[in-house]
Parts: structure tokens; C-alpha cells; sequence
């Protein structure tokens, strides 16, 4: 281990017409690791790669790799591989030329060329013999072409723009699980800008999540996904995301419900048990696979049914408590009776957070 991180970016700033892509970003990679920078469209995290690797210039800030100041380097210059969302393959060329491409470009010729060509591309999964051209081939295929490319100049970071984007849904989940296994054997360090957070939580070390510009949270996916720092992470983080409902602590022992209704909750959920005072406004953040239906009993919260979706093995069953929307995961085989039943959250210190901020509320010891 080195006294400082491999990958260090530091009060990063970038505003477009006015208009601030990103705000003082700073962020910490570890050599070798697998990062997801993961947030809604708009969120900077493409302009974030793209400064990464050269193509855009930040308006502040300072960037570091491997101990060595980048900032103002350009692209040919960083040894960093970028495998752009669309790929970038040229058609005119095949396979093995588009692979050679960057090596070219370094002037890497003959036969230590041809060997890393080989290499690259034995990696991906592809035959080095492969004589064909990028339009005979598939979009997974032609997604190995462009990173067995990226990778074939040893680079010191490999940067991912949404490389599974243009994939259909069986595709993808195998090919991220590929992105994965090729990450473990190289060991390079690699940053991918994504959207989803399925792949993010299944492919990375760690996961940076991002919104209108700024670092929200930087986190192991486990961590995310059980002590989100936001509102806004809890209901991006998981499949579906968590529910996020509305309550009012009206005293001690209950809440209001939006609509105005009352919920009782068991004792580990009442306001005074989380440190919640009288009048405050919060989020609970309720995970739809740890709920439960049933009959009445106490510290339920009263639902009416709505729509039911099957999506194989698992049912979402979609219900409103007063005027707010909640979504259970349930196993497919059990039976919901409607028109109305009981909810019930599970018996543990809930995660809270404020209405107005969005903020987590500490969890009293």
C-alpha cells in the first residue's frame, strides 16, 4: 500500500454556459479497484469520465494518477483507455486493426504489436484470428472489440461510458458479469459511468453516487444499500428502491400518515424510540423486500391494494397508506387478498430521514 491513492481528484469544477456540471469534486481510487459512478442523467458523471481522460478540460481542480499531476495533460499522454458508450469502432477496419489502433497511435509496431493484439483480445473472449469486420458482428461482440482495444495499451485507468447501455436485458447481465471477471484478471483500475444501479452494485469495489454535480456518498455497495447517507440514495439504491413515506411524529408512540391519517407502529418505529420529536416532519425508508402483509394486528399500518405485477419468482404488489404509494416484494406464490390489508415493516430501528433535507437522522444508541 502507497501513502497516497492511485487515483486522486481534487476540487473538480466544470459549468457549461452558466450551467455547473460539477461542484469542488473530490474523490479517492485505490489501485486496482472496480469504482461505478452511478446517478441519474445530468448528474456530471460523464463529464467527470471525460475529464478523466482528457477529451474535456476542467475550470478548476486538480488530478492525479499514480502520484503525478494530469490536470492538463493531454489524452495521448495519460496511458488511460476509454471505451465510449457507442463504442467508436472504425468500420472500414477489422478486429484485429481496430485493436491495433491505439498502438499505433503509441508507435508499438511488429511483432510486440501483434502479441498484445493477440493478448487483448484473448481476454475479451475473442478469437485473435477473427477476420471479420465490426458490423459482422454482434453488440456484444463489438463491446469486446472496443474494450479488448482499450486495454491492449496496458492502460494505468480504464474508463467505462454506460458499456452496457446498448445491450438487450439477457445481454447485459451476462456481459457485466464478464466486465467483472476480466477486471479481477488484469487488475486494472477501472471507473464506469452508469446509470443503473443493478450494474453498479454487481460489478463494483465501490460505488460513487452523484447528483446535480456532487459526491453524495462514496460507499462498498453494501453499505449503500443498508446505510444510504440520503433520501434521495435510499430511493435510488435497490430493486425496486426503497419506499419512502411521508410521516409527522404526532406524539411519542405514533405518526400521521399523509391524508391525515394515524399509524401505531410497533415500539422499535415510534418517534420517541428514534429520537424523533413532536411536529417533525420525516422519510421512513422502507425496503419492499422486507415487507409484509397480513391481517390486523398490532403496530400494522392499514393499506388498500392496488396493481400487481409478476415478474417470475417474485410478485410487486404496489399499496397506498393514506395518500402515499408503497411497494412490497413478495415471494410469487403467496396469496394477496384485497381490497385492503396490513402492512408491517420489519421490528427494527427504521432508516429515518429529514423531510426538508433529505439528510439521515442519526439512530439513538
Amino acid at each position: 500500500m502507497t501513502g497516497f491513492p492511485y487515483l486522486r481528484i481534487r476540487s473538480l469544477g466544470k459549468a457549461y454556459r452558466g450551467a455547473t456540471a460539477l461542484h469542488d469534486f473530490d474523490l479517492d481510487v485505490e489501485q486496482g479497484a472496480f469504482v461505478a459512478l452511478l446517478g441519474p442523467s445530468g448528474c456530471g458523471k460523464s463529464t467527470l469520465l471525460q475529464i478523466l481522460s482528457g477529451l474535456l478540460e476542467p475550470d478548476r481542480g486538480e488530478i492525479h494518477l499514480a502520484g503525478a499531476d494530469i490536470t492538463r495533460l493531454p489524452p495521448w499522454r495519460r496511458n488511460i483507455g476509454l471505451v465510449f458508450q457507442n463504442y467508436a469502432l472504425f468500420p472500414h477496419l477489422s478486429i484485429r486493426q481496430n485493436v491495433r489502433f491505439g498502438l499505433d497511435m503509441l508507435g508499438i509496431k511488429g511483432k510486440e504489436a501483434d502479441a498484445r493484439v493477440d493478448e487483448a483480445l484473448e481476454m475479451v473472449g475473442l478469437d485473435p484470428a477473427l477476420a471479420r469486420r465490426p458490423s459482422e458482428l454482434s453488440g456484444g461482440q463489438q463491446q469486446r472489440v472496443a474494450i479488448a482495444r482499450a486495454i491492449a495499451i496496458r492502460p494505468r485507468l480504464l474508463l467505462l461510458d454506460e458499456p452496457l447501455s446498448n445491450l438487450d436485458a439477457v445481454l447485459r447481465q451476462k456481459v457485466r458479469l464478464e466486465l467483472r471477471q476480466l477486471h479481477d484478471r488484469t487488475g486494472i483500475t477501472t471507473i464506469m459511468v452508469t446509470h443503473d444501479q443493478a450494474e453498479a452494485l454487481a460489478t463494483a469495489d465501490r460505488v460513487a453516487v452523484m447528483e446535480a454535480g456532487r459526491l453524495l456518498q462514496y460507499e462498498a455497495p453494501q453499505g449503500l444499500y443498508r446505510n444510504p447517507a440520503t433520501a434521495f440514495i435510499a430511493g435510488f439504491i435497490g430493486s425496486p428502491a426503497a419506499n419512502l413515506l411521508p410521516l409527522v411524529a404526532r406524539d411519542t408512540a405514533s405518526w400521521t400518515l399523509p391524508g391525515g391519517e394515524l399509524w401505531q407502529p410497533d415500539a422499535a418505529l415510534t418517534p420517541a424510540r428514534n429520537g424523533v420529536a413532536a411536529g417533525a416532519a420525516c422519510l421512513m425508508a422502507l425496503r419492499p423486500e422486507t415487507l409484509a402483509l397480513g391481517s390486523l394486528g398490532p403496530g400494522g399500518l392499514p393499506v388498500r391494494i392496488g396493481a400487481i405485477e409478476f415478474t417470475g419468482g417474485d410478485q410487486l404488489v404496489h399499496v397506498e397508506a393514506g395518500q402515499a404509494r408503497l411497494t412490497l416484494r413478495l415471494p410469487a406464490g403467496t396469496r394477496v387478498a384485497g381490497p385492503t390489508a396490513w402492512l408491517f415493516p420489519p421490528i427494527q430501528s427504521p432508516l429515518l430521514f429529514d423531510a426538508n433535507t433529505g439528510r439521515r437522522l442519526p439512530t439513538p444508541h
